[in-house]
């Protein structure tokens, strides 16, 4: 049977070997602890890196349709506010139409009611002007001017007209994106008298809410009483119309609040996940720690002995 013949020098480097080890794994948990990070550099646990890196760009991504989505909210309530004041006008304007068309208003009390009627227009274009920031809402993608001038009579529309890609969509999650805006066209119309009549004569491009409380003040400044009643059904059309495009808001508005609620969850899901992996176990480290060190002292009491073992003790 052989003897394996173990030298005071091997000893020695498997000694300060040990040490090394474990010198090392006590400053690994001593970094952990200190950074409150379970992984300070790829080599910790490259697994877990790899996972913290996905949860970190869905996270990223999460917080970026987030954004969108509060823009989005914000836009679509601006809007919906504003179509619920066109209705209150709409519904006035209905008001002062059944007064005008009654045989008992004289004709200087239907001119009091056309100068409400104009002023009911110059509070449709302010609505339809409404900006939020320097954006306006309702002029399509051209959001940098007022969508709605007046010039005397005339009511036009600058924005994009609904034949053209007036639409703002908007990303909401990955590859779904969402038209938020109102054509401010289709909403409200516009008006361009081409002769005062009577009955007043509209350009073609005339149409919609504008051409309407139009034609009301000129029925009603020109005594007209059968226009100025046909005028309630056509305000009645411009109200369902209005209340359409309303509605589609609302739908909008609940897909965008659906929405911003699965991201708030699938964030808590992906904040959690990421915590487990990075943050660390305080008390599990801190007795880990402790072990450690123990370790550690024992190593180098044990090293210690071993190097101060040379030839010269043994000639003594």
């Amino acid at each position: 049977m052989g003897i394996n013949r173990i030298s005071s020098t091997s000893l020695t480097d498997q000694s300060i070997k040990f040490l090394n080890s474990n010198l090392s794994i006590l400053s690994k948990l001593q970094e952990r602890l200190a950074s409150g990070q379970n992984i300070n550099q790829p080599s910790d646990d490259p697994v877990g890196l790899t996972r913290i890196l996905d949860l970190s760009n869905s996270l990223s991504t999460d917080d970026r349709f987030s954004r969108n989505i509060e823009s989005a909210l914000a836009e679509v309530s601006v809007a919906d506010s504003v179509m619920s004041n066109v209705t209150q006008l709409i519904h006035r304007a209905k008001d002062l139409a059944v007064q005008g068309a009654t045989f008992t208003a004289d004709q200087t009390g239907r001119d009091a009611l056309a100068l409400e009627i104009d002023e009911i227009v110059n509070q449709t274009v302010q609505l339809g002007n409404t900006s939020i920031g320097e954006k306006f809402v309702f002029g399509g993608k051209r959001t940098q001017f007022p969508p709605f001038t007046r010039v005397g009579a005339n009511v036009n529309y600058l924005g994009n007209p609904p034949a053209t890609a007036w639409e703002r969509p908007v990303e909401i999650s990955r590859a779904v994106q969402l038209d938020m805006n109102v054509n401010g066209e289709t909403l409200l119309g516009q008006a361009q008298i081409i002769a005062p009549g009577p009955p007043p004569v509209f350009s073609p491009a005339s149409n919609g809410l504008f051409q309407t409380l139009t034609s009301l003040r000129e029925n009603l400044l020109q005594g007209d009483l059968t226009e100025v009643r046909n005028r309630l059904d056509d305000l009645d059309v411009d109200l369902n119309n209005v209340l359409a495009q309303q509605a589609r808001i609302g739908s909008v508005t609940n897909r965008l609040e659906l929405t911003q609620s699965r991201i708030e969850e699938r964030r808590s899901i992906f904040t959690k996940q990421f915590a487990d992996i990075q943050n660390i176990d305080m008390p599990t480290l801190v007795s880990d720690l402790n072990f450690q060190e123990t370790v550690f002292q024992g190593s180098l009491a044990t090293t210690a002995r071993v190097l101060q073992t040379s030839l010269l003790q043994f000639l003594r």
